[in-house]
């Protein structure tokens, strides 16, 4: 039997949280995250109903004795995160549910990631078994769909029986998801047609805060900068690809604080190259794109 206090993992979960959130608000992306650790209970709860022959030791581990779920406003912030994590921690596995076209059904998007090699020693220290892995899985979830999976794991999955002879409540329960999905995606054309209106109108600032959906720490922009925003530079920077330029900065070394006059000159830098804006871009900034 496995036996350890879950408190003895919190140092660790903790500063695995803090990596994820560091990386991810490097981008400014909008999110919240939580995390857990599972209970030596819970641990042996899980080995005794798969079988005792189920977890081998080697290639069969358990390997959710701490989970990390990451809660995201946007859908489409989803497979950009999902790209930089598995590039930032070493890559074990992934479960990844495809549902039919004419079924809904909640997507699981779970990744599982070694742990950082300073934790490795102190986690073994503490669960001391082999049918569980060094290991930690994160869970990326939309805002919209968090409460929806909480539900159906505890009160649907957990508990089959409960829906048997009732599919028409059932069907009932999946249209819940199907709105759901409807409206993350109404919010991203709403933000588009937003910022498409903020454009026309030559309204810069709420132009770059419908568009990138982002937090930027402060608006201001200077004079000096201001003055070489021109229309065909505004055109430009319309026109940037949101995804594309998230994807860039994770994969630069970009630490700068979000503040909106150095978020103009990163645009500029990676995308629309205007000459003057170079001239005075922040060369800490241009080192950390290089």
């Amino acid at each position: 039997m496995i036996k350890y206090q879950p408190r003895d993992l919190d140092r660790i979960t903790k500063n695995v949280s803090t990596l994820i959130e560091d990386e991810i608000s490097r981008a400014g992306l909008i999110f919240r995250i939580f995390s857990r650790v599972k209970t030596d209970q819970s641990l042996n709860t899980k080995i005794i109903s798969k079988g005792k022959n189920y977890y081998d030791g080697e290639t069969k581990l358990i390997r959710d004795a701490i989970g990390i779920r990451v809660i995201l406003y946007f859908s489409d912030d989803v497979p950009i995160v999902y790209n930089r994590l598995k590039g930032f921690f070493p890559f074990v596995e992934e479960t990844i549910d495809k549902n039919e076209a004419t079924k809904f059904a909640p997507t699981k998007l779970n990744l599982v990631f070694k742990l950082p090699t300073t934790f490795n020693k102190e986690f073994k220290e503490i669960i001391k078994s082999k049918m569980v892995d060094d290991t930690f899985e994160i869970q990326l979830r939309t805002v919209l769909s968090e409460g929806w999976h909480e539900v159906d794991h505890d009160l649907r999955y957990k508990c089959k029986k409960d829906w048997q002879d009732h599919s028409e409540l059932e069907r009932s329960f999946n249209g819940i998801l199907a709105s759901l999905e409807t409206s993350e995606y109404a919010i991203l054309r709403l933000f588009e047609q937003l910022s498409f209106r903020h454009y026309k109108a030559k309204e810069f600032i709420p132009m770059v805060r419908t568009k990138f959906r982002i937090r930027i720490s402060d608006y201001d922009i200077s004079e000096k900068l201001e003055i070489l925003l021109t229309e065909d530079f505004i055109r430009d920077f319309f026109k940037v690809d949101r995804i594309e330029l998230l994807t860039k900065i994770f994969e630069s070394n970009f630490l700068l604080p979000l503040s909106l006059n150095n978020f103009i000159f990163l645009v500029n830098y990676i995308f629309i190259k205007e000459k003057e804006i170079l001239s005075i871009t922040p060369s800490e900034l241009i080192d950390s794109l290089g």
